[in-house]
């Protein structure tokens, strides 16, 4: 995906890091690790003794993580939470040594962090769980060609979550959709794109709908204002069925309105609402789709920053999250679908059937393009 970050950590502050961990011998840096076998990078990995990792939410499972990793390897896991995926790595990146190990990240944070080269690798080849990862997202992600040098984590996809009851038939089609919406006001919830994730999901949509679908967008890796211009169409579409929709201030917002009765049918995260559903704070008979018309999904990942100090560890960390007990366990514990494309048993709310709907995000450029866009053509006029 965020594409637009979709969490705010409730745990935002850094943990401060000690200044040993800025100090490693330059030939420990300068070590060829791809050039390894897997043994060696796990004998020096247990040599480092150390790996720091950093994410933007889901603390209950990285807290989990980090304690499973430290049992089976010895290795100590220090966690950080931070509201900006690559802040910290961003400003590192001129240090020769940095003090992150494994960064999760995705977002215009994927477009960012592969300009400016923080990645090291590529590593896909060299993690032997790489096979059995959703291999598109190996390459690509957030229309930001990644070549290897970020590990899927786990997939994500938006969709229509629903009440059954309400909408028995629920639409498929675009103009399914516009004709649900005039006919059932403020039955439907989207929230702000510069809120959440979702909302930028379903602009895109509508952009895709109105304006002739997102095949043109593929290759640009700078925006195109010629392309843009044409979204005319989709803002005026939106602040005409805006009077008939709800434009919420977060994903979460959302799924609130779902449970309280007051929208039928909202634009929610896949992983958001099997998480829900899992712990009980979403009623049971919800149901999810892709609509036929698209909704963009993909996933996050994680790489290795170019300077960090204990590369080998990342790189097992990295291994480790991506091995099926600890993509199960990811499952379980936030609702995430596994990024191992072998672990079919792992429930999600969206069928595989309904998944294959799903497309993929435009190029970060134009996702930037839609917050201001809505903003400037949407919310102010």
């Amino acid at each position: 995906m965020p594409r637009l970050l979709r969490r705010a950590s409730a745990a935002a502050a850094l943990l401060l890091l000690p200044l040993s961990a800025c100090a490693q011998e330059p030939e420990a840096v300068a070590k060829d690790y791809l050039g390894m076998t897997w043994d060696q990078i796990v004998a020096e990995a247990k040599a480092e003794g150390e790996v720091v990792f950093s994410a933007w939410w889901g603390e209950e499972y990285w807290k989990e993580a980090a304690r499973l990793f430290e049992e089976k390897y010895g290795i100590e896991a220090r966690h950080l939470m931070g509201n900006n995926p690559i802040d910290k790595i961003l400003a590192e990146k001129d240090r020769r040594v940095g003090t992150i190990d494994v960064q999760l990240v995705g977002g215009a944070a994927v477009k960012t962090s592969m300009d400016a080269a923080l990645w090291y690798g590529p590593i896909a080849a060299k993690l032997p769980a790489s096979p059995e990862l959703d291999r598109a997202l190996q390459t690509a992600q957030e229309g930001v060609e990644t070549k290897g040098h970020l590990i899927p984590i786990y997939r994500n996809q938006t969709g229509f979550l629903y009440d059954p009851e309400k909408v028995p038939v629920p639409p498929q089609t675009w103009d399914e959709f516009t004709a649900w919406v005039q006919a059932n006001p403020k039955g439907f919830a989207y929230p702000d794109p510069n809120k959440g994730g979702t909302g930028g999901a379903f602009v895109q949509a509508v952009i895709a709908n109105l304006t002739g679908g997102l095949d043109r967008y593929t290759a640009d890796t700078a925006l195109d204002p010629a392309k843009t211009a044409e979204w005319t169409e989709a803002w005026d579409w939106l602040k005409t069925g805006n009077e008939k929709m709800n434009v919420t201030l977060s994903n979460s917002e959302d799924i609130d309105l779902l449970n309280q009765g007051t929208a039928s049918l909202v634009i929610a995260w896949d992983d958001d609402a099997q998480n829900a559903l899992a712990k009980g704070s979403l009623f049971k008979r919800a149901a999810m789709y892709v609509p036929r018309f698209g909704l963009p999904g993909g996933g996050d990942t994680a790489g290795v920053p170019r300077n960090a100090p204990n590369k080998a560890a990342g790189l097992l960390f990295l291994d480790f999250l991506t091995s099926r007990q600890m993509q199960a366990l990811m499952n379980r514990t936030v609702g995430s679908t596994p990024a191992r494309t072998d672990m079919t048993e792992s429930p999600s709310i969206i069928s595989e059937e309904s998944r294959a709907n799903g497309t993929a995000w435009m190029p970060a450029p134009y996702k930037e393009a839609i917050l201001k866009g809505f903003t400037e053509n949407v919310l102010l006029q």
